[in-house]
């Protein structure tokens, strides 16, 4: 005879595993530091690029303008503060990147807590049928 416990029970494992699961089992396989250290080194690479090319344009755009009017650039006035304001954002990057990616981290251990909950009581009842069965 069918369990109707059993059915929900292979039913939301099955939902999980196809949904939200898919994402949580691959996070599972790295340890929360080697996890949020390869996030934080992407967001790192990522925003330094994006950094590159914003200081890139805004020289570019007011180059044009100074050339027009013979105005020497003041190289090492703009290089302190662009690495400055580069020190200031990859802080504030590191610091968000860690602690989103962290509890994105801690959320997955739960949801995989509660999945390897599910897949223990399967295991009871089909442990049970194999007993009942013989």
């Amino acid at each position: 005879m069918i369990d109707p416990r059993k059915v929900r029970l292979m039913t939301k494992l099955a939902l999980y595993e196809e949904g939200e699961g898919r994402k949580d089992l691959k996070i599972n396989r790295y340890k929360k530091r080697t996890y949020v250290g390869v996030k934080q080194l992407e967001s790192i690479v990522l925003v330094t690029v994006a950094y590159a090319l914003a200081v890139l344009l805004y020289f570019i755009g007011i180059s044009a303008d100074l050339f027009s009017k013979a105005v020497l650039l003041p190289v090492k006035k703009y290089l302190f503060v662009v690495t400055v304001l580069y020190i200031i954002i990859m802080i504030f990057n590191i610091i968000f990147v860690r602690a989103h990616y962290s509890r994105i981290y801690d959320q997955m251990r739960k949801n995989i807590r509660e999945y390897d909950h599910m897949l223990y009581t399967l295991g009871s009842y089909m442990q049970k049928e194999k007993e009942d069965g013989k």
